[in-house]
């Protein structure tokens, strides 16, 4: 299963969708993803402080979690291959640049399932990958 960081960040903090994903995390053996997840995941929780939704304590543990959680992860390489499949992604779909990030390393993770909490990445993505879930 790949997970793009707007699901992943539902593990950590309570939102909605957070019990349907830790519902697809029990079924999963393997979890993979983006080489931009760890950043992402990083900029989530400074929003959330700034934003007060988090206090100081509450986004130390997150990111504590978090971090020893994405050593288990199956990270997709930055590499040339990703970088050609994010351009293309870019020039056929309407997507920012993470999310084409994101979505292309879907791709190339070859995992069964695509898992998004961003609508707009969940449309396209169901446009170029068999099985995607938005929670």
């Amino acid at each position: 299963m790949f997970v793009d960081t707007s699901s992943l960040f539902k593990k950590y903090a309570e939102e909605p969708g957070s019990d349907a994903f830790e519902g697809l995390l029990s079924q999963a053996t393997e979890i993979a993803v983006s080489p931009v997840t760890w950043v992402e995941m990083n900029a989530a929780i400074g929003r959330r402080l700034r934003a007060r939704s988090l206090s100081i304590k509450q986004a130390e543990w997150l990111s504590v979690e978090a971090k020893k959680d994405y050593a288990y992860f199956l990270q997709v390489l930055w590499n040339e291959n990703l970088e050609n499949k994010a351009v293309e992604l870019v020039r056929r779909h309407a997507l920012r640049t993470m999310d084409a990030v994101q979505l292309a390393s879907g791709i190339l993770s070859e995992s069964t399932l695509f898992v998004t909490s961003d609508r707009k990445l969940y449309l396209e993505a169901k446009k170029v990958i068999r099985r995607v879930r938005y929670v």
